[in-house]
């Protein structure tokens, strides 16, 4: 107990100094917030939450971001990267299965509503199409990382050019091998002289993924103090009447075990998830835009719990990706001394494909758009934080490194392809001095409550 009261006690002074840092580009603190319901009667595509299918898309110019011009005599020279797989199935079989099993025995009890009735068919074809595939990419999440290799060879072709080395790494998942797959091979299609080496290993998954050995992490975001924080909100936002009376005629037949609650999450969830399949089915006439708003709120607080510098994580949580920042760190390090920094020669890019669970908590530690925030009040929470704007399907960073000869490195940052802010003091936003950035988070990392295992 006073190692996890020191490590807290370290975090702050961290968390704290994290904001200390003079910042004086255009954003000072961008904070970004779940969608009003304004917002969200204008465009219902922002209560998909993490669910949202990757919002930049080729066939959408208005999608693609403008990005700043570097500064005069500078060049991308290397690339950075950590995405999140593509659009995927659900990885639980119990929100297929569970809403299905539960109408069934409604309807042989004759207690579903016409509706009802047609929302049973249609989960059952869900239910099966999915059988088999859970967790699994989907043909629209291969195509997004396509997409997002092509606009990155496109953006940085100086990155990309002759026989570059591209060095791509994956978890040992299979929709993120595959998500590496599919960027890879429309990179090679853009250049076929490219060296690209893939890999998905054991060996790497310290830094991959989230590699918790003695259960630190795990034990303070399982707290069930916690769970029942969560609980108590779950209940506060979610008003399943409406959407579970326009399914079922008789409600004595929910039990402890599965109630209405249970029945308005799984449909609302299967609804906001369909989008990311090949079915022809939706949910959308069945759920309501205020349905998906609270649980899109529901599943924000949890995020934060997961991944901010909150309460609930006892201020640590996001330290657990010390080992992936240490890794983007080290390996800019080793390209730069390979390339020089006068940015003509290529250091090529490596490329890593992982999860949200990586994403969303590597934002928050180096304070990517304000996502180190800490808002003490859980209700207030979704005003401060929006887990979609971080890390939907195939969300990603890109850390792109410029150089000119005789002038200190610079490196932009890219969420989702859109320039973003880091705690670090510039005159020239969206450019950072790498060796300033590389300082504030070296000192980030000096203050983790993790061991030194994986050196």
């Amino acid at each position: 107990m006073k190692r996890l009261f020191a490590a807290a006690a370290l975090v702050l002074v961290a968390s704290l100094s994290l904001k200390a840092q003079p910042y004086t580009g255009p954003q000072t603190s961008p904070v970004y917030s779940v969608p009003d319901w304004e917002q969200v009667q204008a465009d219902p595509s922002m209560v998909l939450s993490d669910y949202q299918p990757y919002p930049v898309q080729d066939h959408n110019p208005a999608s693609i971001p403008h990005l700043t011009k570097a500064p005069k005599g500078y060049r991308p020279f290397y690339i950075s990267h950590y995405g999140r797989h593509g659009s995927r199935w659900l990885i639980s079989t119990s929100t297929y299965k569970d809403p299905v099993a539960f109408l069934k025995k409604a309807k042989q009890a004759g207690a579903l509503t016409p509706l009802g009735e047609d929302v049973l068919s249609r989960l059952e074809k869900v239910e099966e199409a999915a059988r088999g595939r859970y967790g699994e990419l989907t043909r629209l999440g291969a195509e997004q990382h396509r997409q997002i290799a092509g606009r990155m060879f496109r953006n940085f072709p100086q990155v990309f050019k002759g026989d570059a080395r591209v060095d791509a790494k994956s978890t040992v998942i299979i929709r993120c091998i595959l998500s590496m797959e599919s960027f890879c091979m429309r990179l090679k299609e853009l250049n076929p002289k490219l060296r690209i080496t893939n890999d998905a290993s054991e060996h790497d998954m310290y830094y991959m993924n989230n590699q918790d050995p003695d259960k630190f992490f795990h034990k303070i975001t399982s707290d069930p103090k916690n769970s029942e924080i969560l609980r108590e909100y779950r209940k506060k936002v979610f008003t399943p009447d409406r959407l579970v009376k326009s399914l079922v005629k008789d409600e004595s037949c929910f039990t402890d075990k599965y109630t209405a609650s249970s029945l308005f999450y799984d449909v609302t969830e299967l609804a906001i998830s369909l989008p990311n399949t090949d079915l022809d089915v939706s949910l959308m006439d069945v759920v309501t835009l205020q349905d998906m708003h609270q649980l899109n709120l529901y599943r924000n607080l949890g995020s934060y719990r997961y991944a901010g510098f909150c309460d609930m994580g006892q201020k640590v949580t996001p330290f657990r990706q010390t080992y992936l920042l240490k890794n983007i760190i080290q390996t800019a390090d080793k390209a730069i001394a390979e390339a020089g920094t006068d940015g003509r020669k290529s250091a090529g890019a490596t490329l890593r494909f992982g999860h949200d669970s990586n994403l969303m908590p590597l934002c928050s530690l180096m304070d990517i758009d304000g996502a180190g925030i800490y808002e003490p009040n859980n209700d207030n929470v979704a005003n401060v934080w929006n887990m979609e704007h971080y890390i939907p399907k195939a969300g990603n960073l890109q850390f792109v490194f410029y150089g000119k000869k005789g002038s200190p490195v610079l490196v932009k940052v890219l969420l989702n392809e859109h320039e973003a802010t880091l705690p670090v003091e510039t005159d020239k936003f969206p450019y950072y001095e790498w060796d300033k950035v590389k300082a504030f988070y070296l000192n980030i990392l000096d203050n983790s409550p993790t061991k030194e295992r994986f050196e």
